[in-house]
């Protein structure tokens, strides 16, 4: 812990936006080679995550992200905060610890859902390659990149309960769970919710009952 505290010293020293990147990379590693468990990083995540200094805060991000320490319960709301920042580089660096760790969460979606805007994909992703020095664009790209996967996620998850549901109605013996058989269930369940959509959201057309006419005249005689 003696590394660990002159480390503090040091960060808690510096002066703002003195650091180069060079050297943000090389503290962060110092300081990810430190954090070894779950009790170290939540240290690091209450000493330094809202430090006065951008730096220091973007050094913190990198050094969690780098040691993998990803299970403090204080981590979550911590990058919630942080992808507010008002920094950019802090709310890419908060945003890219989210993309590796893949948690999930009511207030961190609402948080990505803020920070991404109106961003479109993938057009503003091209266009933040384009522009790598617009890191504003970057993290609200990484923002909408890991809501994505998480609605993605959220809609895999719904579509297996209701093919689960459909496959219990179908069968008293279901198949073991990834047989060619099972697969089959859940193909043909799948098919079936499909077609009920079309049908659902299909054109129903409407016939009006056409009433005969009486023939008069010479008409008649052509019939």
């Amino acid at each position: 812990m003696l590394r660990y505290h002159i480390l503090l010293f040091k960060l808690n020293r510096l002066s703002r936006n003195k650091l180069s990147g060079v050297e943000e990379v090389s503290l962060a590693g110092q300081l990810a080679e430190m954090i070894g468990a779950a009790d170290t990083a939540a240290r690091v995540i209450d000493d330094l995550f809202d430090h006065d200094n951008p730096q220091v805060r973007r050094i913190a991000l990198n050094a969690i992200r780098r040691a993998r320490q990803f299970s403090a319960p204080a981590l979550q709301p911590a990058l919630v905060r942080r992808m507010a920042d008002a920094e950019a580089a802090v709310r890419h660096d908060a945003v890219w610890i989210v993309q590796e760790t893949r948690m999930d969460g009511a207030e961190l979606r609402a948080a990505l859902r803020r920070l991404a805007g109106k961003v479109q994909l993938p057009w503003d992703a091209e266009r933040a390659r384009a522009n790598p020095g617009d890191t504003a664009l970057a993290a609200q790209v990484r923002a909408r990149m890991a809501l994505d996967k998480l609605l993605e996620k959220s809609a895999a998850e719904r579509n297996q309960a209701l093919a689960a549901m459909a496959l219990g109605s179908t069968s008293d013996q279901p198949y073991a769970e990834g047989t060619v058989g099972h697969k089959g269930l859940l193909h043909r369940a799948l098919v079936r919710r499909q077609a009920g959509r079309r049908l659902n959201s299909s054109v129903r057309l409407t016939f009006r009952k056409v009433e005969p006419t009486q023939v008069t005249g010479n008409k008649r005689f052509l019939l």
